[in-house]
């Protein structure tokens, strides 16, 4: 019994003697308080501005056709291994 009452007050005083530490700040004087400014509040949602999406002309937007003719000029079989590589390695760069 005297063993358990022991260990009670033990872990009592271990867990609450951290907590006396604690100092608290000297009053400062009622003027001083209230003068100072109000923490801004956390506001619930970030405000959000309404955006107009950008306006795109498709017709000048580049398709698979603008780019034929000039890889009929460069690619050849010979060189389609390392034009592909050099691709790939432009597509994996950061």
């Amino acid at each position: 019994m005297k063993r358990a009452a022991i260990i009670a007050l033990s872990s009592f005083a271990l867990f609450t003697l951290p907590a006396c530490d604690k100092k608290e700040a000297p009053p400062t004087s009622g003027s001083a308080a209230a003068n100072a400014p109000a923490p801004a509040a956390p506001s619930a949602a970030p405000t959000v501005l309404a955006a107009t999406p950008p306006v795109i002309d498709l017709d000048s937007l580049p398709v698979e056709e603008d780019f034929e003719g000039e890889a009929e000029k460069t690619l050849t079989l010979t060189n389609l291994n390392t034009q592909l590589d050099a691709l790939e390695k432009e597509i994996n760069s950061p």
